[in-house]
């Protein structure tokens, strides 16, 4: 039917162009599981998925005894289906769905490089489930706040967080530098620093 729009199961239909009433109103409506017409010209629909998806993080971290692992992680995240969720994530990510994955996996880093520099090697190898559970809910306010919910894929419950050593771990000399040689610091990308990512 012209003008009738109808969400899919996992996803939103963000209408635009219409004020919403209220002091509290969106700049735009959310509706989920159900039609709506939008009016050309004076209204706009724009689509936000609610599926399930995966970002991978690869991070080389220190230890609590200076050592460096480098560790590996598969986090799946979803839109939250409530109304304040899509609201939140609609407006940070409405223009570029993309990014999310990209956000998630800075923000996930900066809680890993954090709780494994507080770890010995022995206690990551041997409480990997704790650790895994442990940055998930260091995780998750920050998740939130963006409209994003934060779990591990069902095909990942039985393993949580992979981690392997470098071959030839070393402990860094004082300084930070190469042994003999001249400074390298570690890689980093934007957003990411020692502790938690921002937004």
């Amino acid at each position: 039917m012209f003008g009738y729009r109808v969400p899919a199961p996992n996803e939103a239909l963000l209408i635009s162009g219409k004020k919403q009433r209220g002091t509290d109103a969106l700049q735009f409506k959310i509706v989920t599981g159900h039609g709506v017409f939008v009016v050309p010209i004076f209204s706009r629909a724009s689509r936000l998925t609610l599926a399930m998806q995966e970002a991978g993080v690869t991070e080389d971290c220190f230890t609590q005894q200076g050592l460096t692992l480098a560790v590996q992680a598969v986090i799946a995240f979803k839109v939250g289906d409530d109304h304040e969720s899509i609201a939140a994530a609609a407006r940070r990510f409405q223009g570029d769905q993309s990014q999310m994955a990209t956000l998630v996996g800075r923000i996930f880093s900066g809680h890993l490089r954090s709780i494994i520099g507080s770890m010995t090697v022995e206690a990551i190898i041997r409480e990997q489930q704790t650790l895994g559970e442990a940055i998930l809910n260091a995780s998750k306010a920050e998740m939130g706040k963006i409209g994003l919910s934060v779990g591990l894929p069902a095909d990942q419950q039985h393993r949580r967080q992979g981690c392997r050593l470098h071959s030839g771990p070393r402990r860094p000399p004082p300084g930070g530098g190469e042994p003999g040689g001249e400074h390298r610091p570690s890689p980093s990308r934007p957003g990411l620093g020692n502790g938690p990512a921002g937004i």
